[in-house]
């Protein structure tokens, strides 16, 4: 049947001399066995079989063995089974190191990586589809939430708001009273959140970090309203002390939000320990809502030893208890009256660490934008920067083809009202009623969705009149020497009017608007606001006033 040995004893040998060499703390003529054990039986297994050329079906049915062997009652099998996979581990190896693998580099890596997930099995990922609510009671869920200190702390600021404060041009309060509200809140000014010393003088709210982000998190749940010079109470600042079941979104939504940004850092480097902790601290928390949480105690690290990186995430854990939307006894716990809140948290942290680890963007794109649906082509040919915001492209849509901001929008990769993820302003994540997931469009690069020619992005400007854009990359460049962060190229015919009925309406108001005999003629040329005898020209583009609005836009 083998016309040719399934083990070439030469090779035995060498590989041998080579575990010498090696100074490998391994039992040399114990893994020259097995190796030689296993190269033959997997040659029993498959017909052509070569020792330097394995396939993964070959590590697979090796693999299969040594899960046989693991399953047996006798003692120490586990340790043979380990072996087994050991020695032929280090085989491969061997093979690749003096070069004599025969087969495919993707066969090799696919096999060595198969037979280390089996030594070193890493836990499994959880993902928040994985984890299945609990079913809670209402009164229930809103008492949980409403004890957690954050509602009691943004509860605190609202009655310090009171009728009005005054704030500075950047929308927070001035520093004079900055004392005031820190007390009011329970902040110690001359300890940052760490109990260390602030490092520099207190100039603006910006330098007290946990300062500013209540008042952040106030301001996009609607507790506070701010405009140039003023803070007020906002429209649902009544409703934050509200016991009853009505409350009970606003509150959900207002946790949600906190825990969100606990689980989101500043830094966008995979390799920073402050974005790795947030891995780490997500798949706690995901376990802290099945039945096998994460142990709390430092004598289990997450790594083979303790590090400076395990301390990070269990300084980062205990903050999160302190909260006290964590706990913690024998094991890192969420509890289940919490879990609405804080998975959709996680959820929304997710995705938005997913766009943050993207890094960085230095161009410029040119993307054409045109309208769906019109009668005529209505589109604008735009040179942007990259690095930009998805926010700021709102912005340059509206301002390029003359909208007035004041309807709902979205951005989405796929077709508009598809179900997928959506890219919303963070102050409408707690209020809009989504069905796939909703990512913060101020978080989001522009380049991240659009990098190549031929991407393209939707946004949904006015869920009534339903004005669907098309966006897509023309180009891709390198940023001109003093060149603007967006400008007009190019475009092409009127932008329709503000709430004009969507593609249909507005076709129908340019055809009455120039039709005497028309119904609604005299109507329709009020509502446009023309004078007598003016006609609407739907084919005008006026690029230097788009131009001029970008300007006044990024001034």
């Amino acid at each position: 049947m083998f016309p040719t040995p399934a083990v070439d004893p030469a090779l035995i040998d060498n590989f041998v001399q080579w575990l010498h060499t090696g100074d490998l703390p391994v039992d040399t003529d114990l893994f020259a066995h097995l190796v030689e054990s296993t190269l033959t039986n997997l040659a029993r297994g498959r017909r052509g079989f070569r020792a330097t050329g394995w396939l993964p079906a070959d590590a697979h049915n090796l693999l299969d063995v040594a899960d046989q062997v693991s399953a047996e009652a006798a003692d120490d099998v586990e340790d043979v089974a380990m072996a087994i996979v050991a020695s032929a581990l280090t085989f491969l190896n061997y093979l690749d190191e003096n070069r004599l693998w025969t087969g495919t580099e993707n066969n090799l890596i696919h096999c060595i990586e198969d037979l280390i997930e089996f030594l070193e099995p890493q836990p499994p990922v959880l993902l928040p589809d994985d984890i299945t609510l609990p079913a809670v009671d209402v009164e229930d869920e809103l008492r949980a939430l409403t004890s957690l200190p954050v509602i009691t702390t943004l509860v605190a600021l609202v009655e310090w708001v009171g009728a009005g404060a005054p704030v500075t041009s950047t929308k927070v309060p001035k520093p004079a009273s900055l004392p005031d509200l820190a007390h009011a809140l329970g902040i110690d000014l001359a300890v940052d959140s760490d109990g260390f010393p602030r490092a520099r003088r207190i100039r603006s709210m910006r330098d007290v970090p946990e300062l500013l982000e209540l008042w952040e998190i106030a301001e996009e749940i609607g507790l506070i309203t701010v405009n140039s010079t003023r803070a007020v109470r906002g429209s649902n600042a009544e409703l934050v002390t509200d016991r009853t079941a009505r409350a009970l979104p606003l509150i959900r939504a207002t946790v949600t939000e906190y825990v969100r940004r606990q689980l989101v850092s500043t830094q966008c480097d995979p390799l920073d320990p402050a974005y790795l902790s947030d891995i780490v601290v997500i798949q706690v928390i995901l376990a802290g809502m099945t039945e096998e949480p994460t142990a709390s105690s430092e004598d289990a690290p997450f790594d083979d030893e303790q590090s400076l990186m395990d301390d990070f995430v269990y300084d980062r854990l205990d903050t999160l208890v302190e909260q006290k939307w964590l706990t913690r006894d024998d094991a890192y716990r969420v509890p289940a009256a919490l879990q609405p809140a804080v998975l959709r948290a996680v959820q929304l942290a997710n995705a938005e660490n997913e766009y943050a680890a993207s890094g960085g963007l230095d161009s410029h794109i040119t993307v054409r934008i045109s309208l769906e649906g019109t009668h005529i082509p209505v589109w604008r040919r735009i040179r942007l920067d990259a690095a930009l915001p998805l926010a700021a492209l709102h912005d340059i849509v509206q301002s390029a083809f003359g909208w007035e901001d004041s309807h709902l929008h979205e951005f989405s990769a796929g077709p508009a009202y598809s179900g997928g993820e959506v890219f919303i302003p963070a102050a409408d994540i707690a209020h809009r009623d989504v069905v796939g997931t909703a990512v913060p469009e101020e978080e989001v690069a522009i380049g991240l969705l659009l990098s190549s020619v031929g991407d393209c992005l939707t946004y949904l400007y006015d869920f009534g009149d339903d004005w669907i854009h098309h966006i897509e990359v023309e180009s891709v460049d390198n940023p001109a020497p003093d060149s603007p962060a967006a400008l007009c190229l190019d475009g092409h015919n009127m932008a329709p009017y503000e709430d004009s009925g969507g593609p249909w309406g507005w076709a129908n108001k340019i055809e009455a608007s120039a039709d005497p005999h028309h119904e609604e003629h005299s109507e329709i040329r009020e509502w446009l606001g023309l004078r007598p005898g003016q006609q609407l020209d739907p084919t005008s583009f006026d690029r230097a006033r788009v131009n001029k609005a970008l300007e006044t836009l990024f001034a």
